[in-house]
Order: C-alpha cells, then sequence, then structure tokens
C-alpha cells in the first residue's frame, strides 16, 4: 500500500510544470498576441510595444533568438560574422539542446550559412571552432558543398584544401558515433547516415591521395569493409587503383578493380584496366572479356539492373521523325528495321549530367559496336539550332568517336531556335534531361531519366534492356 501511494504521489509531482515550462508558455502566449495583433490587427503600434515586452522579459528566450536571426540575414560581409559571433554567444546550441523548442530550424540555417560563408573566406581556424557545434546532417551537407564540389567540379589543387578537409572529416566522423539525424527512403537514420560516411570516406580518400598524402589515402580506403568499399564512388575506385598499381601493388590493384566491377562502379579507364589485365591473363578466366566482367558482377547486383530495367518496360507506339545528323545526313525512324533496337540519348551541351553520363554510354556503344542490329544515337536537344561547334568540342574534350557517336540535332518549330519537338513528342509533359529512350518494332520499349554518376552503372543498365529486348 505504501509503494502504491509513493508512485502515485510522484505521478502528481510530475504533472507540475517545472519553471522553465511555465516561463516558455507565458513567453508563447505573448509571442501569439504580437503575432495576431502584427498580422491579424495590422497594429503595429501596440505590436511594437509587445516586441519590446518581450524582448526585455526573455532576453534569451525562442522570440529574441528569432529575432537575432532575422537581422542576421540582412547583414552582409565583416557585419554578418560579428553579428554570427554574438548570436553564438547570445543563443549557444548546447543551451538549445538542453531545452529544446520549435526553434531547431533556426540552427539549422545559421550553421548552413555561416559555415559556407567561413569556407569561402577561408577563415579555417573559424570554421573548425564552428563544425564541432554542428551536427552530422549539417556537417554531410557542408562536406557536400565543399570539399566534395572542389575534388569533384574545381580546377584548384586540392593540396590547397587538404588539411580542413581532413578536419571536416574527421569531426563528421566523430560525430557519426553520437548522434543520428540522416534520413533515406527505404534506410534506417543510422544506415543512412554510415552510407553517407561510406560515400565520403571513399572523396577524403581521393583528396588525400591526390595532394601527395598517398599512403594516408589509401590506408583510408582500406578502413572500410570490402564489401562496400567499391560500390561509393567510380572515380574514386579509379585513382585508388591507379595509386596501388603505381606502386608496385598489382595484385591489391586488382583486386580493387574487379571489387568495383562486382558493383558496377568502373569509370572507362579503370574498365580498359582491367580489360589489359585479362588480355595478359594465361590461361584466361573466361572466354571474351564480356564474360569475365559479367562474372565479377554480384547475383545482388545484377538481380537489382534487371528488376529496374524490367519494371520499366513499355510498349507504346511513337510518332516517326526525322532528324539531320552532325554529318549533314538524315536519320529517319522509317529506315530501321523491326528487329532494330535503337538507344537514343537525350543531351545538351549546357548539361552537366549529360556530358557525365557520356562516358558510360560510349561504353555502352563500346560493348555493341560489331552488332549492327544495336544502333545509338545522340540527340542534341533543346539547344540552339544549327550549331555545330557545340557538340563537336563536348566529343573532342571527351575524346568520342564521331563514327561510333553519331550526333543527331532535335528539330525546331518554324521560327523558333530552341531545338525540342522530337524530344516533346517522345517525352511529353518533362522537360528534364539526360533522358534514354530505347524504341524497337516501331513501339516506345524503354525511358529513363537522370544519370546516376557511374560509368559502368549507365552501360549495365543500357545493356540489361538490350539483352531483353534481343530475346523476345
Amino acid at each position: 500500500m505504501k509503494k502504491i501511494l509513493f508512485l502515485a504521489s510522484m505521478l502528481l509531482v510530475s504533472m507540475v510544470p517545472t519553471m522553465a515550462q511555465e516561463k516558455k508558455s507565458e513567453e508563447k502566449a505573448l509571442m501569439q498576441q504580437y503575432y495576431d495583433l502584427l498580422f491579424q490587427k495590422k497594429d503595429t503600434v501596440k505590436a511594437n510595444k509587445t516586441k519590446a515586452k518581450l524582448l526585455k522579459k526573455y532576453p534569451k528566450g525562442d522570440f529574441a533568438r528569432r529575432n537575432a536571426a532575422e537581422k542576421l540575414w540582412k547583414l552582409q560581409g565583416e557585419e554578418f560574422n560579428k553579428a554570427a559571433e554574438q548570436f553564438r554567444k547570445d543563443f549557444p546550441i548546447a543551451d538549445f539542446y538542453a531545452n529544446p523548442d520549435g526553434g531547431g530550424h533556426i540552427y539549422v540555417n545559421f550553421y548552413r550559412s555561416y559555415s559556407r560563408k567561413l569556407w569561402d573566406e577561408k577563415n579555417y581556424d573559424k570554421l573548425v571552432e564552428v563544425m564541432k557545434e554542428m551536427e552530422f546532417s549539417g556537417l554531410s551537407e557542408l562536406y557536400s558543398h565543399t570539399v566534395m564540389f572542389y575534388i569533384m567540379k574545381r580546377p584548384d589543387e586540392p593540396k590547397t584544401y587538404v588539411d580542413i578537409a581532413e578536419k571536416m572529416f574527421a569531426i563528421m566522423a566523430e560525430k557519426s558515433k553520437t548522434y543520428v539525424d540522416m534520413y533515406n527512403d527505404g534506410l534506417s537514420p543510422k544506415q543512412s547516415q554510415q552510407d553517407a560516411l561510406n560515400y565520403y570516406t571513399t572523396v577524403e580518400a581521393e583528396v588525400l591521395m591526390r595532394s601527395e598524402r598517398v599512403k594516408e589515402g589509401i590506408d583510408l580506403m582500406n578502413t572500410l569493409p570490402e564489401d562496400v568499399r567499391y560500390n561509393q564512388y567510380p572515380k574514386g575506385n579509379q585513382l585508388y587503383a591507379e595509386t596501388l598499381m603505381n606502386r608496385g601493388k598489382k595484385e591489391e590493384a586488382v583486386k580493387a578493380m574487379m571489387g568495383a566491377a562486382s558493383t558496377g562502379m568502373l569509370t572507362k579507364k579503370l574498365g580498359d584496366m582491367l580489360k589489359a589485365y585479362y588480355n595478359e591473363c594465361e590461361p584466361k578466366p573466361a572466354a571474351t572479356y564480356d564474360q569475365f566482367l559479367n562474372s565479377l558482377k554480384t547475383p545482388t547486383y545484377l538481380e537489382n539492373v534487371k528488376a529496374h530495367v524490367a519494371a520499366g518496360l513499355e510498349n507504346e507506339p511513337f510518332k516517326p521523325f526525322e532528324m539531320m545528323s552532325i554529318k549533314d545526313t538524315k536519320v529517319s525512324s522509317a529506315d530501321w528495321a523491326n528487329d532494330d533496337i535503337v538507344v537514343l540519348d537525350f543531351w545538351a551541351t549546357w548539361c552537366a549530367p549529360c556530358v557525365a553520363a557520356l562516358e558510360g554510354m560510349q561504353m555502352a556503344v563500346n560493348k555493341y559496336k560489331d552488332d549492327p542490329k544495336v544502333k545509338f544515337y545522340f540527340v542534341d536537344t533543346q539547344d540552339k539550332a544549327g550549331d555545330k561547334s557545340g557538340p563537336e568540342r563536348v566529343w573532342k574534350r571527351k575524346n568520342l568517336s564521331p563514327d561510333d557517336m553519331l550526333v543527331l540535332f532535335d528539330n525546331s518549330e518554324e521560327g523558333k531556335e530552341d531545338m525540342s519537338v522530337v524530344y516533346r513528342s517522345l517525352f511529353p509533359g518533362t522537360s528534364g534531361i539526360p533522358k534514354k529512350i530505347v524504341l524497337k518494332g516501331g513501339k516506345i520499349r524503354y525511358r529513363a531519366e537522370g544519370y546516376g554518376g557511374s560509368p559502368s552503372g549507365l552501360m549495365d543498365e543500357i545493356s540489361a534492356i538490350v539483352e531483353l529486348l534481343k530475346e523476345e
């Protein structure tokens, strides 16, 4: 009986609001009054009086924090930096986590903006200080928009930012052990976070290796388990294998090539390296290189590719069309035989993912170059009509064969310069590129949009649909 009474008394105590809760409730009520006066009643005089009362009574409260943040976004340059430091002092994120409220988004926006600004200003000492206050998701976004962007898109030498990249990665890795705040469809938050960290590990390894810190880069790559090491980043796989080969570790390099092949994460160059290894082998591990390559791919990977392609199968008629090629020859859909499998890649010179995907398309073209029943065309769409120089520059820069990878020009409506007539007939109601479409027997059989980042992955997707249609 005494035990029951004790529990009951504890329950009553727990129901009594704490002083902090009461203050928050009072502040919230006053905030609601302020917003009603300002937006509903349009009484700016009374609203301003209420605002002054809020700031005086709750100088470290939710409203004061929101007000400080609003002022912050209106500032630039050094004024912003000074105000940002004052914000950190007045509203420490540690206090927020100790007693969280609805202002979490303010900190997300604050740290996103301030950390990026410090990176751009190369104020790395302050950036390290600020990063220690950030959570994994914020650090992940920062790494993606700075280090990863620089190594993939910028001409800057990696050694100019390798030290801050290393510190950013280390802080991010440490945060991953204590806090989970990443979300991805189909995955648990913890797995989403681990997947992100795995990917950034390969990027960070590339930064190190390209900064003449080769051993550190290799060692970092080797921290990843082999079952996930090669399914992250194709160019990272390439550099890793090249580096091992250059250091006389051929056996390890071949293992890396095979690992990348197993998950569909080969670049064209890495595929060429693997093919060179195959040609050196005596006896041959398979009758042909293609057979050898397919034997390396995991059953799970192959099944996923086939399932993806099968789910996208169509059987819809399309409106016949004609287009002019870059060689001033006419290509007409009416000329294709019923058993021809025609792959059209709709791209544009201004579209970075389109140009990046050409490497994977080149791998697919090379695979079927001796098959007269499989045809590839590269349709320049949504570009200025009559301009051959753009595609010519891209083909030259990417070292692509104009004979094997024939460029077609989409048609223009009368009086318009934009080329998109055929595109709109095949992809109604959309404008995104790159897009791939596979035709056979006067029907649309497959459509796909975007580029996943893996050249061999794209080749495998194209190969899967081609082989599926061959079996019909």
